[in-house]
This record gives structure tokens, sequence and C-alpha cells, in this order.
């Protein structure tokens, strides 16, 4: 996993070649995933890096996810006020106002809308592991809500949020 991680991150900052990066960075994310899980600090550095790289690329709904992830993680282990999840969250903030949002609050209020559904989506695993099945359902509900209004009705986080809550995946449009 660590080579796969140092060679995308050599190639994405020192060559400028985000494709390839990007191929290494995701078998990095891959392997750290199957072996340390999702919330473990060198997981969240993988989706960092591929954030990084699919910016660079102009690829910005993407990098959105891969930084959220990464932002997620970092909340979980150490907190909002963190160094490094102020890392994370500083490029949350480049790539919303990448994607078309200028003013410091139109940035503030999706910055916020995120660690709200963050919040949401933490207190909902809380109560699934502690078997309180409704009250997870409600959190996820509400974090959905928040990511489909500030963020569109598709994409993987609101997908991933919404399988958490039983929701199904609405079929295409014509089906």
């Amino acid at each position: 996993a660590q080579k796969h991680y140092d060679v995308g991150k050599d190639l994405s900052w020192n060559k400028g070649d985000f494709d390839n990066a990007l191929v290494e960075l995701k078998k990095a994310l891959e392997i750290r995933q199957s072996v340390w899980g999702m919330f473990h600090d060198e997981t969240s550095k993988a989706f960092y890096e591929i954030g990084r790289a699919l910016f660079a690329k102009k690829l910005y709904t993407d990098s959105l996810v891969a930084y959220r992830r990464c932002l997620r993680i970092r909340v979980t282990l150490y907190g909002k006020f963190h160094t490094e999840t102020k890392n994370a969250d500083h490029c949350v903030r480049l790539v919303v106002q990448a994607k078309g949002l200028y003013s410091a609050r139109e940035i503030n209020e999706a910055i916020d809308a995120i660690y709200k559904s963050i919040e949401s989506e933490i207190n909902g695993d809380t109560y699934r592991k502690a078997g309180r099945n409704a009250e997870a359902q409600l959190e996820y509900i509400k974090a959905a809500g928040i990511e489909e209004y500030f963020f569109g009705k598709t994409g993987e986080i609101i997908s991933s949020i919404n399988q958490k809550a039983g929701i199904k995946t609405p079929p295409p449009p014509g089906r």
C-alpha cells in the first residue's frame, strides 16, 4: 500500500501525471481499506491525495467526494479542530469554490452543511451499532436531505447514506 501511495503521490506532486497517479493512489486506497478499514489515518491520506489529483484534473465533483470522505474520517478520528481535519476542510472549501460558490457566506453554508451531514451520518452509525435502527434511519435521512439540498440527488455520498438508511436508489427516468 505504501509503495503505491508513494508512487502516486510522486506522480501527482512532482510529475503532474494525474492519470497514473490516480491509478496508484486508488490501489493504495483499496489495500489500506482492506487492511485498516475506512476509519484510519492512512486511509484518510489516500482519499486526500486522490482528491488533490482529481482537483488538478478539474474533476471537482469527484474531488469533493474524495475530500469529503477524508474529512469524515478525520472528524471521526480527531475532531473538527485538529490540524489534519483543518487541512481537509481547506481543500473542501477550495473545491466548493471551484464548483461555483464564490461568496464567503455561500462557501461557509456549504461547508457547514457538510459538517451537519457528517454529524448526522456519525450519529446514525452510532445508533445502528447500538441496535437503535429507527433513530439511525432518521439520522441517515437527515444526512441525505442535507447532501441532496446542497449537492444534488445523485452521487457516491448520497447513495451510500441512502443505502445505510435503507432507501433504494430510484430507477433512471423512463423505466
